[in-house]
């Protein structure tokens, strides 16, 4: 029965639990089958905490037979090596920095007080700052779908570790994609929420004013679920607005979406075909699609690209300065461009990210979501990705998500198909500040009308 729990979505997996069809300590043993199957190749674990998982779905199993189960109770979840975890180093993807955490960070402290138990802490583009997660000076993590190709980051391992079932969710963070980007890539649900929703409290920092805690998980109602358990307690389930049930919306029917023009019109032809087809199934499902354009979306990017230059640059001064080659090529040469960003070019950038953002927000005005590919091309190839065409690269995986970091918009990247070479594409869904909850309704309804999201990698044997 394992390796079957392995393949079931968050949701799935509560539903058994709770009808006794599969105990805590089963579905745990799943979670490490598949790592077994899958490590170390694809490299999505930096550290795997088996004996605590087993520890955990031990008390699991005792609190649901009192009947006192919490939220998550028995639900694997790993957590990107930025993110501290009690008693566990955190390296965030550095092949030299070890700090061991003292104590919890706030996200993960919410998700374990809700029963949710701790698989591993993931791989991660070296100090979150890139979107490949090729990391030269530590451990690369490649895609399951095509072991050759990059699994998308700079929260790699979170989304391969959901990809290959080793566990119900995991955390990342997203500063400009980093959550959205390797769901897409590796065909998983990725939700970043909307800015400042969630604690950053012992989350290592690239761009303290950017950064943003998101979720991973098979489906939207995996991420809803999760979101809940992360919410501070009281809060309106809505993430402020005290409005949008997750559960509140059974269709597509009457939604106003607006496809974003320039995000389609720069696919690649297979990315462009499959998410194209996939909006005609959203049309036929009852929604009402429009293009939109998004004003100053370039000029966002490069004011927002100095604000997080500039911040991560203060994180690193120390370390970049003593030891510049202790980085990876790719990330010493943005933290460089970073160094070279004046104080008083930041706050300016800081204020014109403001008045953009606000622009780019009343775009949407007419629409309840605004739509398109989460990245515009299929995973590239690992060989691919050099220090020479990092820049190149790392342009291109971001060019559709940044965005929705300027804004400080909730985001979801969803499976939306595999394109002719068998990788999958994500559809990207944004919705206005703080319409966390109306977001992830959209998705769940979008996923209980498809079976994008059901397909699995396949495992190689062996894989390589």
């Amino acid at each position: 029965m394992s390796a079957s729990l392995s393949d079931l979505t968050l949701e799935e997996t509560q539903a058994a639990l709770l009808r006794r069809d599969a105990s805590p300590t089963e579905v745990a043993a799943g979670y490490l089958a598949a790592i077994e199957r899958w490590e170390p190749t694809t490299g999505a674990f930096v550290t795997v905490s088996a004996e605590r998982l087993l520890a955990g779905a031990k008390r699991a199993e005792d609190e649901i037979m009192r009947g006192s189960p919490g939220r998550l109770a028995a639900i694997g979840v790993s957590v990107k090596d930025n993110i501290d975890v009690a008693g566990l180093p955190t390296t965030a993807g550095s092949s030299w920095f070890v700090e061991r955490a003292a104590a919890d960070a706030e996200s993960w402290r919410r998700l374990a007080s809700a029963g949710a138990l701790h698989v591993g802490k993931a791989n991660m583009h070296e100090f979150a700052y890139g979107a490949t997660n090729v990391n030269p000076k530590a451990r690369t993590t490649v895609n399951p779908w095509d072991p050759r190709c990059v699994s998308g980051g700079s929260s790699g391992g979170s989304a391969v570790s959901v990809a290959i079932g080793a566990c119900g969710a995991s955390l990342g963070t997203d500063t400009g994609g980093s959550v959205r980007i390797p769901a897409a890539l590796t065909g998983v649900t990725g939700f970043k929420p909307s800015l400042g929703l969630v604690p950053t409290t012992k989350v290592f920092p690239l761009s303290p004013s950017c950064d943003t805690v998101g979720v991973f998980s098979r489906t939207a109602a995996g991420c809803a679920r999760v979101l809940q358990g992360l919410l501070a307690e009281g809060a309106p389930a809505d993430g402020g607005t005290g409005q949008g049930d997750p559960h509140r919306r059974r269709s597509l029917r009457e939604l106003r979406l607006g496809v974003v023009r320039s995000h389609l019109a720069a696919a690649s032809p297979e990315v462009y075909e499959v998410v194209h087809r996939a909006l005609k199934i959203i049309e036929g499902l009852g929604a009402a699609v429009d293009w939109v354009d998004l004003h100053h979306e370039e000029e966002a990017r490069a004011v927002t690209g100095a604000v997080v230059g500039f911040e991560a640059a203060q994180v690193h001064r120390r370390w970049i300065r003593d030891r510049p080659g202790g980085y990876g090529d790719d990330v010493r040469a943005r933290l460089e461009a970073g160094s070279a960003v004046s104080a008083s070019r930041y706050r300016a950038a800081k204020q014109e990210r403001r008045r953009l953002a606000a622009e780019m927000v009343a775009d949407q005005c007419l629409f309840d979501a605004v739509i398109g590919p989460a990245v515009p091309v299929t995973a590239p190839k690992v060989a691919e990705c050099g220090p020479e065409r990092a820049p190149e690269v790392q342009a291109v995986l971001l060019a559709n998500t940044y965005c929705f970091n300027v804004t400080g918009q909730p985001a979801i990247s969803v499976p939306c198909g595999t394109a002719s070479g068998g990788l999958p594409v994500g559809l990207q869904m944004a919705a206005g500040p703080g319409k966390d909850r109306d977001l992830l309704a959209m998705a769940m309804a979008l996923q209980a009308a498809t079976d994008w999201h059901e397909r699995r990698p396949p495992l190689r044997e062996p894989v390589a």
